[in-house]
C-alpha cells in the first residue's frame, strides 16, 4: 500500500472512531451500503484500489458488486539496455454474503460470501533497443471471503475481509445508503 493510501485510510479510521454516539446498527433486512477499499491482491506485489456496494436480500443474506483495479511493473537496466514492462488488472465480481447476528454487540456484523467475477488484465513492455509488446487477456475467477463490519455511526463502518479471488486481505468504509 502506497504511503498516501496508508494517511488516508489511518485518517478516516482515526476520525471515525474519535466521533462518539451510541451505534445499534446491524444488517437488517433494509441496508444497502457503498464503500471504498484497499487490499493486497492475490495476484502482483500492489495494492488494490476499488468500490463496493451491497443490498439486503432478506434479514441475513446479501447481494453486491465491486470493482478493484491494480498494476504492478518493473524497470531495470543490463549492459546499457533498459527495459519496462507493467501489468494491469481490473476485476468485477459479483458478490452474495450471509450475516450472522451479534446480539450482544450490535456494532459487529459478521458475515461469510462467495464472489463470481472476471478478471481484466492487460501488460506491456519496451526496451531501449526498440522492442515492445503489449497483450491481454481476461478470466474468470471463483472466490470466498469472510469479514466484519465494525459500526462506528449507524450509516459509517469499517470493515475486513479475508478471502480469496481477487484480493486476500482487504480494509475499508462503507456508507449507509438509507435504512441501516
Amino acid at each position: 500500500m502506497s504511503r498516501s493510501a496508508s494517511i488516508v485510510v489511518t485518517v478516516l479510521l482515526a476520525g471515525a472512531v474519535a466521533i462518539p454516539n451510541a451505534v445499534s446498527a446491524q444488517f437488517t433486512e433494509d441496508s444497502r451500503r457503498l464503500g471504498f477499499h484497499l487490499g493486497m491482491s492475490g495476484v502482483g506485489s500492489a495494492a488494490a484500489i476499488g468500490v463496493q456496494g451491497e443490498i439486503a436480500y432478506n434479514d441475513r443474506i446479501s447481494i453486491g458488486a465491486w470493482i478493484d483495479t491494480w498494476s504492478y511493473g518493473e524497470s531495470y537496466a543490463v549492459l546499457g539496455s533498459t527495459t519496462s514492462w507493467n501489468t494491469r488488472y481490473v476485476s468485477f465480481a459479483g458478490t452474495g454474503a450471509y450475516h450472522f447476528p451479534v446480539e450482544s454487540n450490535p456494532k459487529l456484523d459478521p458475515f461469510l460470501g462467495v464472489a463470481v467475477g472476471y478478471f481484466v488484465v492487460s501488460s506491456s513492455a519496451s526496451g531501449t533497443t526498440g522492442a515492445t509488446y503489449t497483450g491481454s487477456g481476461s478470466r474468470l475467477f471463483l472466490g470466498g471471503h469472510g469479514g466484519i463490519r465494525y459500526f462506528f455511526k449507524p450509516n459509517m463502518a469499517g470493515v475486513a475481509l479475508l478471502g480469496v479471488g481477487a484480493s486476500y486481505l482487504t480494509v475499508g468504509m462503507d456508507f449507509g445508503l438509507g435504512g441501516p
